[in-house]
């Protein structure tokens, strides 16, 4: 009986064990090595700019990120708009753009983007810790209950205006990243070797800075939305390091590095 009892439960141990641990990396696995859709491909070229200019590797990578990003999270259209694989693979290269570096998938929250078909504006209260875009007609949202929503206008112009500063799928995805800890904070979670202290201080000092050159009307690479708290400003300090990189490594050396050493990436090495 104690046998029976004990291979029972041996068996139950080693079959959980191969669903929640094996199995779902067999499937991730799967997924990213299915080959890329050329169809895909033609919406990458046409509608996001900076990914003619990525290294073939990030290239690569990008491929396979946007393959289990849209094969794992839901898309669901708002004010009648009707999702197609387009805006699936729009979308989703630009936020798999922000993790091609680091060596796990930071989204694993996220459950479902919700798309309009331009800007937007919610009605009725929401407890939800929710961070946007704009305070009034927005662009973006991101929800810490595994949810994003995003104009799809926006998310074209930004994919297809790669250096103005502004990309509501970099800024809200970034908020993602943010809160993966369970705080909007501005403090997302380091890699092992990057310092939290050294983190702390130099966004400290930036914040500091940006909120100071938005009081006195000073010039910023930073857009002054980033004063507004230090998650709005890690939000638009990723918008920024992405697509004004050179700028910023100018003006704000100490912050780059920081975000280089976060997104193992150097965005210079593709932004001319």
């Amino acid at each position: 009986m104690l046998l029976g009892f004990t291979l029972a439960s041996l068996l139950l141990i080693g079959g959980l064990s191969y669903y929640l641990l094996i199995y779902p990396r067999q499937k991730i696995k799967k997924i990213i090595s299915q080959p890329f859709p050329p169809q895909w491909q033609q919406y990458l070229q046409e509608n996001v700019s900076f990914y003619q200019q990525l290294p073939d590797p990030i290239k690569q990578r990008l491929h396979q990120l946007i393959l289990l990003f849209v094969a794992q999270k839901k898309f669901y259209g708002c004010a009648d708009l009707t999702i197609t694989d387009e805006i699936k693979v729009t979308i989703a290269a630009q936020a798999c753009l922000l993790v091609v570096g680091r060596p796990d998938n930071w989204y694993d929250k996220l459950q479902s983007i919700l798309v309009y078909p331009g800007s937007f504006q919610l009605h009725g209260e929401n407890t939800d810790d929710i961070h946007h875009a704009s305070p009034e007609i927005r662009l973006g949202e991101s929800w810490q209950n595994g949810r994003i929503i995003l104009s799809w206008h926006d998310v074209k112009f930004g994919g297809l205006y790669p250096d103005d500063g502004h990309n509501v799928t970099f800024h809200e995805f970034a908020h993602q990243l943010d809160t993966a800890d369970g705080y909007a904070d501005g403090l997302p979670q380091l890699a092992i070797n990057q310092s939290y202290n050294v983190w702390t201080q130099v966004f400290a000092e930036e914040f500091h800075r940006l909120r100071t050159n938005a009081l006195n009307g000073n010039n910023s690479v930073m857009d002054y939305y980033g004063a507004t708290n230090p998650a709005e400003f890690f939000a638009v300090a990723t918008e920024t390091f992405f697509e004004k990189p050179h700028a910023m490594a100018h003006e704000q050396p100490e912050l780059f590095e920081q975000l280089t050493e976060f997104y193992k990436l150097d965005p210079r090495e593709w932004q001319h």
